[in-house]
């Protein structure tokens, strides 16, 4: 998989901002430094893009696109031990099927799950409109949810869509 790197990934206009070398993510990367992305497959129309921040609370988001580029699936995971991150967030967001790119703020319907912690509790809002319904869930599955910390540049088990596959599988 190729995989390239940024200081970030720029949503609205679906292109890197600052190109970074290799070398200088991975010392991001190591040295829990700056925040960047790494673009994994065609920059023009990425498999998905991970927002990689080793300071924040989310450490690596992971965003995917529809076939038009705008965002529609996106993955938060939190650093719940040294080497193990906890899939904490997910938004799915759906736009009018009209053919085209929308920013997030256009989507018809967000659907938002959050898990407070890891404890098979969850939050569902869905947004349609000015309109949000929320339930909350318990004893949900969370198997699905663990991840090993990648290896530098090892980011496919972190960037598999399907969260039901086991992590090394996507």
């Amino acid at each position: 998989m190729t995989v390239h790197y940024c200081r970030a990934w720029g949503g609205d206009d679906r292109a890197m901002w600052q190109p970074l070398t290799e070398n200088t993510a991975k010392r991001r990367y190591e040295n829990m430094g700056k925040w960047f992305s790494a673009v994994l497959g065609d920059v023009s129309e990425p498999d998905c893009v991970l927002e990689i921040n080793p300071q924040a609370d989310y450490r690596i988001t992971v965003k995917f696109f529809d076939g038009h580029g705008s965002t529609r699936l996106s993955y938060g995971f939190w650093l719940m031990e040294p080497d193990t991150l906890f899939l904490r967030h997910m938004v799915r967001w759906e736009y009018p099927d009209d053919g085209k790119f929308h920013l997030m703020n256009e989507a018809s319907l967000i659907e938002d799950i959050f898990w407070e912690k890891p404890d098979g509790v969850l939050r569902r809002e869905l947004r349609q409109g000015n309109t949000v319904h929320a339930e909350d869930y318990r004893d949900v599955p969370i198997d699905a949810n663990w991840e090993p910390y990648p290896v530098f540049g090892d980011f496919a088990s972190i960037a598999r869509e399907d969260r039901d596959q086991p992590p090394g599988q996507g």
